[in-house]
């Protein structure tokens, strides 16, 4: 007796649908599951930066010259940006932190090395601190769209929104957190 082993064509199209079925399924829970871990990645850095802003003043008595560099070397104190997850490049950076003076927008602390910090922004109050965590863009859309912008300061803000500029509207005072569809408190 011969006997072929092997499958047959239908088995090997039920298998095919099979699997695509399966990845339809799987691939687009996975991405959320990515953005949802790279919007909890930036919001705990946010609260960890805001943790050690408050601890500053406590020594300090002031926000101003505030420099986390120590704790995220890639902090530009010029700019007082960095790209988050921390030790991402501008090419895979999710997001975008930015920390200012709440009243001027400025920098906390401004200049190099060899500055003096008393003379080198003297608009900077120090006051108070704001701080926004923006989805990096690509082409002027963001790279994650389902994700959200996110706004931070010491007058207890913080708000979300996955609609790009309504967290500077909401820093600047422009609008309320949660008043509308746009945005969200978290």
């Amino acid at each position: 007796m011969n006997r072929n082993i092997g499958f047959t064509l239908v088995e090997l199209m039920v298998t095919i649908v099979m699997v695509a079925i399966l990845a339809a399924i799987a691939i687009p829970n996975y991405m959320n599951y990515m953005e949802r871990k790279d919007l909890s990645t930036a919001k705990q850095e946010a609260l960890r930066i805001a943790a050690e802003l408050e601890r500053f003043k406590g020594k300090n008595f002031s926000y101003k010259n505030f420099d986390p560099s120590y704790l995220y070397p890639s902090y530009v104190v010029q700019t007082g940006q960095m790209l988050i997850p921390v030790g991402s490049t501008a090419e895979n950076a999710k997001f975008v932190l930015s920390l200012f003076d709440f009243d001027t927008k400025q920098p906390l602390k401004q200049g190099g090395d060899n500055t003096d910090y008393a003379t080198a922004n003297p608009n900077v109050t120090g006051l108070s601190w704001g701080m926004t965590v923006l989805r990096t863009t690509e082409k002027d859309l963001p790279k994650q769209p389902k994700n959200y912008d996110l706004g931070l300061t010491s007058q207890d803000i913080r708000c979300m929104s996955k609609v790009s500029g309504v967290i500077a509207d909401v820093i600047s005072g422009q609008a309320q957190c949660g008043d509308n569809d746009l945005s969200e408190v978290w």
